[in-house]
């Protein structure tokens, strides 16, 4: 593992449980600890894939990235020192430059023999849906490559699903779930079968899988439908705040659940149940009500306004000394992306990169200040700032809560039968 890597590696893992208000990881014993891996994963987001995997696998990870990022020494060689491989395509780098992934293939094989995981997204491209698209050849012809080079090689294809709540925005989840490994050797078993069948066998077996592990939406017009039902499943199974990463199976499990029974229905349950959702979500928010509330209302104590007054002061610290990197992230993304895929990753990734250069400032600055107090406040500044993140969503949560105790009693028990309705007919049960 090179020396970037084991430094970004970790500051990255912090970044994304800071981004990401749930992590769950499913499947983790089903990637072989003394084997070569090829992780191959669906790919929603530009690059948050990568660097979602490289901080909760416990193994080092190698992945694949465009080549054209690689023609200055100096980015090529930054990026090869945080594990990155490069993969040229055709749109790129011409005909020419095609030759180039013949030494870029070799070095996979041969991170392969040393039992290193190798991660290819298995889509080719990326695109913001929910939604598994046609699985490329990548993984397999990789696999078979390497044994080509290294015969024994027992090379595992391992699929792995990577699902978003709402990638956009921060303090959202994401779904991990790991499925059965592919072992490349029980194909070369097979004399009668050319290499061009075996890529195509392993491909159909890869897209097979996945397709279990991936949320997927058949429409694109029942995406709107979807998102209102997975948020109802969210809140009818709540889960606590910590840890971030959890090995908690339902949230996938009943998102999975709401995406098939959705691509199911006929197109007149689906319009029956739209203006249904429309209707309550409506009378929500005319009382200035959300679901959530409506499921789980405790969040309100009339004494809690003790603790937020008590908090208040390292709140509005933690907020006001952690919000310059991360508004730098926003800003970048915001007026710098001109694709949606890339909007969360770049948001992220720089927020992440704003932070790794503003903290240090701080801190030399209060070195130079040669205050104890100044020290230690600096130090304190990224605790100040994941409190604040806590403090902000349970004021918004008690705030709603309070809402909930304020609305008339009768407004509540309609809106609690309107949910219910729409849950068993949903469900087949009204």
């Amino acid at each position: 593992m090179r020396l970037p890597y084991r430094i970004v590696r970790p500051l990255a893992r912090i970044a994304l449980k800071t981004y990401f208000s749930k992590i769950y990881l499913n499947g983790l014993e089903k990637i072989p600890n003394d084997k070569p891996i090829i992780l191959a994963a669906n790919h929603p987001s530009a690059f948050l894939e990568p660097c979602i995997l490289a901080t909760t696998l416990p193994r080092p990870l190698h992945f694949m990235v465009r080549g054209d990022l690689f023609q200055k020494p100096i980015y090529s060689a930054l990026l090869m020192s945080l594990h990155m491989i490069p993969m040229f395509r055709l749109k790129d780098i011409g005909y020419k430059g095609l030759k180039k992934n013949f030494s870029t293939l070799d070095i996979s094989y041969d991170l392969l023999n040393k039992n290193e995981q190798i991660l290819i997204l298995a889509e080719g491209t990326t695109k913001h849906e929910k939604r598994l698209r046609p699985i490329q050849k990548g993984a397999a012809r990789m696999a078979l490559g390497a044994i080509g080079k290294y015969p024994d090689l027992d090379v595992q294809i391992v699929p792995i699903g990577v699902n978003y709540t709402d990638i956009l925005n921060y303090r959202s989840e994401v779904m991990l779930q790991i499925g059965d490994p592919i072992p490349m050797q029980d194909f070369m078993r097979n004399e009668t079968e050319n290499p061009a069948q075996i890529i195509k066998k392993v491909t159909n077996i890869l897209k097979e899988r996945l397709e279990k592990l991936v949320i997927h939406i058949d429409q694109k017009e029942d995406e709107d439908l979807s998102e209102a039902f997975f948020e109802f499943y969210k809140n009818n199974y709540p889960t606590p705040n910590f840890p971030v990463q959890s090995t908690n199976q339902k949230p996938l499990e009943k998102a999975m659940f709401v995406a098939n029974k959705i691509n199911d229905l006929t197109p007149a349950a689906k319009s029956k149940l739209t203006t249904k959702i429309d209707n309550y979500q409506k009378d929500l928010s005319k009382y200035n009500l959300v679901d959530e509330v409506i499921v789980q209302p405790h969040f309100y104590h009339p004494l809690a306004i003790l603790g937020i007054i008590a908090g208040f002061l390292p709140f509005a610290l933690g907020w006001l000394f952690n919000m310059l990197p991360i508004q730098f992230g926003r800003y970048l993304a915001e007026h710098k992306v001109k694709s949606i895929t890339f909007y969360a990753s770049i948001k992220a990734s720089m927020a992440l990169a704003g932070y790794i250069v503003y903290f240090p400032i701080l801190f030399l600055l209060s070195l130079f200040s040669k205050s104890l107090f100044l020290i230690i406040f600096v130090i304190m500044i990224p605790f100040l700032g994941f409190f604040a993140l806590q403090y902000y969503e349970y004021y918004h949560k008690w705030k709603q809560g309070r809402q909930f105790y304020k609305t008339d009693a009768s407004i509540i028990d309609d809106l609690k039968i309107q949910r219910k309705t729409i849950l068993r007919e949903f469900e087949g049960k009204g």
